[in-house]
């Protein structure tokens, strides 16, 4: 229902609808058959029911607060284009009480409150819903802020899947709010009620970012940055959340100013062609005492938050954290750095090592040396052995039960097996072949690379390839199954510039596998990554 005026419909004013008492209601019923009588009855019951409620003290309150506020009677009233946003602000010496006030208000809010977020929403308003909803403690009941929230909701939402589409490429103004920090404001004025909805919309914005991070000047590119130096204001009670969000807002931007927009690069296997966004830094000190294994763990968001689209995927991902016993694990605190000291054998309590993983992806990805030194490895021997045990492995084995590993990589080649309750490591010279014991379900991850350094977090310096995670299935026991492993295979994409007539060129390294009486199941390991920390610190 609209709000109706009386000081508009029957020419009184603030101080006499303030003081009116029965004679007064009479005199303004009589006004209203009045009007009947010219003609003018088209809201004339609402009136004639409006008037009979005068006569309680606390119903006039209401209208004489309403009245007093011009902004907010137009927004009662439908008239959103007359509100001017300097004149919104509320006086609280006017409020008698201010649950009846919301009671009152809200059969008017119910009916305008969305299509006034809708039109002003659309308008680029921004400004004006937020010095609106600034007072929403005042004057919103929990059901209209409900409204409010779950507007929001849509429209974060709606952004997601139309990044998500690929629409973006026609037309961005659909979505515009999203880039725009006052539109961020107006939902911290609802904290922590769109942790969810944004962390979805983030993935989206940074498959944007990553997909166009080859030609800065790329609108896509340029509106995804935005959007992330905006979400870095949201107010959240998350501190990963908060903090994954402020890493990718300091990363994106530099690149919302017009003087970096105009730089472009076009090739190479540099910082572009695999460039990520860093989510969050977690230092986690896993032992005390110095070793190759410790690290300071870089935690990265640049994953599918919406896996459960694909159920295949979804089953796999499943099957893989139940083999790890994923919820029994170490409970690691969002923001905490650990400072107990672990002895050797913690690494027995360390379930899952997807974090390693991931690290160690990111390291490669960054072409990132740690150089402290080379240390030297021996053959068939643990390159970390405080972090996972040593694979069992036998050389010029004949027993079928294990799956021969041939490093046919031109590298030297690090096995991680990543299995039930303890995960392992083995190192394998190029050109030499190990058997290893790998039974199904088992999950496999292949490191290349030349010239092994010890640092808080060895790895290869140079040549060095990281491939994706693959589940083991159909391991028979009774012949022999071999898995080979040859060089990584650069894959080199020309594709037309959007905004310009360049050829921009992209560059992908891919492993490349070989097996023998084994089936290989492949898992990307940044949403392995993404789906356990959204399971972990997503509630």
């Amino acid at each position: 229902m609209k709000y109706i005026s009386f000081i508009d419909q029957l020419g009184i004013d603030i101080h006499q609808l303030k003081h009116i008492d029965a004679q007064g209601i009479i005199k303004l019923q009589k006004q209203l058959k009045a009007k009947a009588m010219l003609g003018d009855a088209s809201n004339l019951g609402d009136l004639a029911g409006l008037i009979e409620k005068l006569k309680d003290a606390s119903t006039r309150d209401c209208h004489v607060f309403v009245e007093n506020h011009v902004w907010l009677k137009q927004l009662l009233s439908g008239n959103f284009n007359d509100i001017q946003q300097n004149e919104i602000s509320v006086n609280e010496a006017l409020i008698s009480d201010e649950e009846n006030l919301k009671y009152f208000l809200a059969p008017f809010l119910r009916e305008h409150i969305k299509l006034f977020l809708s039109e002003t929403l659309n308008k680029g308003k921004y400004v004006l819903i937020l010095k609106v909803l600034t007072h929403h403690n005042q004057l919103f009941s929990e059901e209209i802020n409900q409204l409010v929230i779950n507007f929001f909701k849509a429209r974060l939402n709606y952004a997601a899947v139309y990044l998500r589409e690929k629409r973006l490429k026609d037309k961005e103004y659909p979505i515009a709010y999203i880039k725009n920090k006052v539109f961020i404001n107006c939902l911290n004025e609802y904290p922590d009620c769109f942790n969810l909805e944004i962390q979805e919309l983030n993935s989206e914005v940074i498959e944007v970012y990553n997909s166009k991070r080859r030609n800065v000047s790329n609108p896509e590119f340029v509106f995804a940055a935005k959007a992330m130096v905006a979400f870095a204001i949201l107010d959240t009670s998350s501190v990963f959340l908060e903090q994954t969000l402020k890493s990718n807002a300091d990363i994106a931007r530099e690149y919302t100013y017009p003087s970096r927009r105009s730089q472009r690069t076009g090739s190479g296997f540099g910082g572009w062609s695999i460039f990520v966004i860093i989510m969050i830094v977690l230092r986690i000190i896993f032992w005390a005492s110095q070793s190759s294994s410790s690290s300071n763990y870089d935690y990265i968001n640049t994953g599918d938050f919406n896996i459960g689209t694909n159920d295949r995927f979804q089953r796999q991902i499943d099957s893989i954290e139940r083999v790890y016993n994923i919820e029994n694990g170490v409970d690691i605190e969002e923001t905490v750095i650990e400072s107990i000291e672990r002895t050797y054998d913690d690494r027995y309590k360390l379930e899952n090592h997807l974090k390693f993983i991931y690290t160690l992806k990111l390291k490669v990805n960054r072409n990132k040396i740690d150089d402290n030194g080379d240390l030297t490895l021996y053959p068939f021997s643990n390159p970390y052995p405080m972090t996972f045990n040593e694979i069992y492995n036998e050389v010029d084995s004949q027993d079928n039960t294990l799956v021969k590993i041939n490093n046919k990589s031109s590298k030297d080649l690090i096995v991680f097996r990543l299995t039930n309750g303890v995960d392992e490591s083995i190192y394998i010279p190029k050109d030499e072949i190990l058997s290893l014991d790998i039974t199904n379900n088992d999950s496999l991850v292949f490191y290349t690379g030349l010239t092994f350094l010890s640092s808080k977090f060895s790895h290869f310096k140079t040549d060095d390839d990281l491939s994706e995670m693959y589940q083991i299935t159909n391991v028979d026991t009774s012949v022999e199954k071999e898995i080979t492993i040859y060089p990584f295979k650069e894959t080199i994409r020309k594709v037309e510039s959007s905004s310009s007539d360049k050829i921009l060129t992209s560059r992908t390294r891919e492993e490349q596998l070989d097996t023998k009486n084994v089936e290989l199941i492949e898992l990307n390991i940044d949403r392995l990554y993404t789906n356990y920390y959204n399971k972990k610190y997503r509630n």
